[in-house]
């Protein structure tokens, strides 16, 4: 095939990437699906996990690494903080379950009432251990006496839920589209800071609530 002009003409002729370079950059980059997660309608503290403290072993280390929330979804129906609960797993239009892909959408309808938050959590599937939430106060359902509504993206952080050592994002050969199984690691939850880049969590996802 004819050269596309994206600038390998000036790297084969001239020695410049620059044009290539330019292009490559706009165009790559780590891109990951979103696995099925598990939401919470609850009072007092988030009935997920708690920064700064290791896993609670209810089933958020399956939903991390593997992106099955089975376990977790099962453990948040005997918490006495949880008013509802369930598990969001299938892309709107989809005729079963799977991860949510880029232009997808999952969906979920919760019932709320003033000084109920809503948690949930979904695995960042081409990583080890790293998950998608709010922080663990959970998200306000309400601003005074008005229910929230809107982007509620700028509230969500990336989590590392400690338990698998992590590989560099996209091609770590212990991520779930690879091998699965890393090296296990006992450290306690907390926002990722593993010396890799990530891109921003407005890039990758967008998350609404819209009141009925």
């Amino acid at each position: 095939m004819a050269d596309a002009g994206m600038g390998l003409e000036a790297l084969a002729e001239d020695g410049d990437p620059s044009g290539l370079f330019t292009y490559l950059d706009e165009n790559s980059g780590f891109v990951s699906p979103f696995a099925p997660g598990v939401w919470a309608v609850h009072t007092g503290d988030m009935p997920l996990f708690t920064d700064g403290v290791a896993d609670y072993n209810e089933g958020l280390e399956a939903l991390s690494e593997d992106g099955n929330p089975a376990t977790l979804a099962t453990s948040l129906q005997s918490k006495t903080t949880v008013i509802s609960s369930g598990v969001f797993n299938t892309p709107s239009g989809a005729s079963g379950p799977g991860p949510l892909m880029p232009g997808s959408t999952y969906e979920f309808i919760i019932e709320a009432e003033k000084g109920q938050y809503l948690s949930f959590a979904t695995m960042l599937v081409h990583t080890n251990d790293l998950f998608l939430a709010p922080s663990d106060d959970g998200l306000t359902l309400w601003n005074g006496a008005s229910p929230v509504s809107g982007d509620i993206t700028s509230n969500l952080y990336l989590w590392d839920a400690g338990t698998e050592m992590n590989e560099y994002p996209g091609a770590g050969i212990h991520q779930p589209a690879r091998l699965n199984g890393g090296v296990d690691e006992t450290m306690n939850i907390q926002m990722v800071n593993d010396g890799f880049v990530y891109p921003l969590i407005s890039d990758i996802i967008k998350v609404t609530i819209t009141p009925m």
